[in-house]
């Protein structure tokens, strides 16, 4: 009997399985994610650099580079971030009382929504942010595992940079020899398509960051840097900077006095810009890469979040990669059996 059309089957059975032991010990791998994604990113610089000084040579200049750019983005905006908190802080108590007062006419005609609205203004001031913020990062710091991972992932990440080739030849020698070629032809594709799309979505959010914060600066929108950077983050999950950055933009603004004309220049701005980036930056820098279309796109974000909630959305596009890959491979033996021919 011919198995060679149960090897996809049973591939994508351990596959599966693979999939649900790394959802389960999701926590404690995450070190392990977070240093391969920055293993994709700066791979291809170490590789160029091996050339010349010579693989273990490459990884420390280029580690110790990377360390010291991310060192010096920290201390730049580390201040800035917190004070930008302490202004939105402060500036909380005025726009609580400006929505007060646009609001009050129309709460007066409604008793159930004046009564909902009050309690939810109860627990809105600045020492509720503050007190939010300060136990966030408390917790966060306090946390033995969190302090961990960020002890993990420069060692992972150094081995991941150094060992690579020579893990990825131990793994290969685990495979049969006769399914040698489909797996080297699989994996190849999945690295490339991978590395491609982390790199090209690590460029589009550090455009996108830029160009909204500077669209909101020129509109005049409070915290318009800080909404960029939130447009620019989110934008690693398709579509999310329509729900994460814009609607706070036009309540800030209007808070400030922004009117119709100024809410409607603030959303066509973002428009433009989302426009930008959806027909132009991540089809050149993210699609080419990923070989994904805008509908599988959407349909591995609806499926992905549905079944895993937030880590589904951020990880639905590298996961549909994957999988077309290997979805791939399944026709490729479906059409070559015999009853796929032409019935001669």
């Amino acid at each position: 009997m011919d198995h060679r059309g149960r090897i996809p089957l049973r591939f994508a059975l351990v596959a599966t399985g693979a999939a649900l032991s790394l959802w389960l010990l999701r926590r404690a791998l995450a070190p392990f994610f977070v240093a391969m994604v920055l293993a994709y990113l700066l791979g291809p610089l170490v590789d160029r650099l091996a050339r010349r000084i010579g693989r273990p040579w490459s990884v420390v200049a280029t580690l110790s580079g990377f360390v010291a750019t991310a060192a010096g983005l920290l201390v730049v905006l580390l201040p800035w971030l917190a004070g930008q908190a302490e202004r939105l802080a402060a500036s909380l108590p005025r726009w609580k009382a400006a929505l007060e007062a646009k609001l009050l006419p129309w709460l007066q005609t409604h008793p159930v929504w004046r009564d909902r609205f009050s309690q939810a203004l109860e627990g809105l001031d600045s020492g509720l942010l503050l007190r939010g913020l300060r136990a966030t990062g408390g917790g966060v710091l306090g946390c033995f595992l969190d302090l961990l991972a960020l002890i993990l992932v420069p060692l992972i990440l150094y081995y991941l940079l150094l060992e690579g080739p020579s893990l990825v030849a131990i793994l290969r020698n685990l495979a049969p020899p006769r399914h040698r070629e489909r797996l080297d032809r699989m994996a190849g594709a999945i690295h490339q398509r991978l590395g491609g799309y982390i790199r090209g979505q690590a460029a589009v959010a550090a455009v996108m960051a830029v160009l909204q914060g500077l669209a909101f600066t020129i509109l005049g929108v409070p915290y318009a840097w800080l909404l960029g950077l939130v447009a620019g983050l989110s934008n690693i999950v398709p579509y999310s900077p329509y729900f994460t950055a814009l609607p706070p933009a036009l309540v800030l603004a209007y808070l400030d006095g922004g009117r119709g004309g100024h809410l409607m220049a603030i959303t066509l701005a973002f428009i433009a810009v989302q426009k930008a980036e959806a027909f132009y930056f991540t089809p050149v820098w993210v699609g080419r890469a990923s070989r994904l279309h805008p509908l599988e796109v959407l349909l591995a974000l609806t499926a992905f979040g549905f079944w895993f909630g937030i880590l589904g959305l951020v990880f639905a596009v590298p996961l549909a990669v994957v999988l077309k890959v290997l979805l791939e491979e399944v026709l490729v033996d479906y059409k070559a059996h015999p009853w796929f021919g032409d019935g001669a």
